[in-house]
């Protein structure tokens, strides 16, 4: 079964190229699942300037109540709602 994964924001505060947060809604029809997946990617100075990267998962309540670093003036709910009625319309399917 597939699974559907719509992009709910990025945000690149960073000069580097590639790097920055992804935040996507994503529907496993297989689990059945629906969660909120930030994957990030950031030059560490910890790491001598190496590539530092990361996933999270969170349940769709936990990410409208932590939602954090949307791009400012964008809302996790009105975004939320974008992107379900994208997915379910059949625009999210990857």
């Amino acid at each position: 079964m597939p699974i559907f994964k719509r992009e709910l924001a990025f945000q690149s505060d960073r000069p580097e190229p590639g790097m920055g947060d992804w935040w996507h809604l994503v529907l496993d029809t297989d689990k059945p699942s629906l969660y909120v997946v930030h994957v990030w990617r950031y030059m560490s100075r910890q790491l001598g300037g190496e590539a530092e990267a990361g996933t999270q998962r969170f349940g769709v309540n936990d990410f409208l109540t932590h939602a954090q670093g949307l791009p400012e003036g964008q809302s996790a709910q009105p975004t939320l709602i974008d992107a379900l009625s994208d997915m379910f319309r059949g625009d999210g399917l990857e």
